[in-house]
């Protein structure tokens, strides 16, 4: 019985670790794919909750930004930044959003990146409500609900950030 026990918890482990796995796999190669780009300037339209920019980037600094309507929420960003963002997948975006300490938001970000030159083309970022284990305020509001759900009727929050368009520049 134990090492049933023992088995089906180490495969839980590697179903758990699998996605991580496969998404710094894709991470590493769509960032070697983008080193090995021929130029180094670029125009790139970005899409971020109905607001759009346009940014201008020389070896990956910011350049120039335009805005289509009015300033986005979403700071200009060049690809590098992208693939920063991309990398912040499972960590702690803000501690302490409910219940005192009972919980953090966690990011969650999922990656398409373009076939050739490897750019985060589509960037969904989620934001989730998760226990924090190691803080007595999410042990309290257990003890309070008597559930270990204490995190689970907060709103999850997301967005989608787009690549447009990248233009190389001469």
């Amino acid at each position: 019985m134990l090492s049933l026990t023992a088995a089906c918890g180490v495969a839980g482990a590697l179903a758990i670790a699998r996605p991580a796995a496969n998404h710094n796999a894709a991470l590493i190669e769509a960032r070697a794919r983008w080193n090995e780009r021929t130029f180094d300037a670029y125009r790139m339209s970005l899409r971020d909750r109905g607001c759009r920019m346009e940014v201008e980037v020389h070896a990956e600094r910011v350049r120039k930004t335009r805005y289509a309507v009015r300033p986005c929420e979403q700071p200009p960003v060049a690809v590098r930044d992208l693939f920063d963002l991309v990398a912040r997948h499972g960590t702690v975006r803000r501690t302490c959003v409910s219940r005192g300490c009972a919980c953090d938001d966690v990011l969650s970000v999922r990656a398409e990146y373009h076939p050739t030159l490897g750019y985060p083309q589509t960037i969904e970022i989620t934001l989730t409500p998760t226990p924090n284990w190691r803080h007595a305020d999410f042990w309290r509001a257990v003890w309070k609900t008597r559930s270990l759900d204490a995190c689970n009727d907060l709103p999850v929050g997301s967005r989608v950030l787009t690549v447009v368009s990248l233009t190389p520049l001469q």
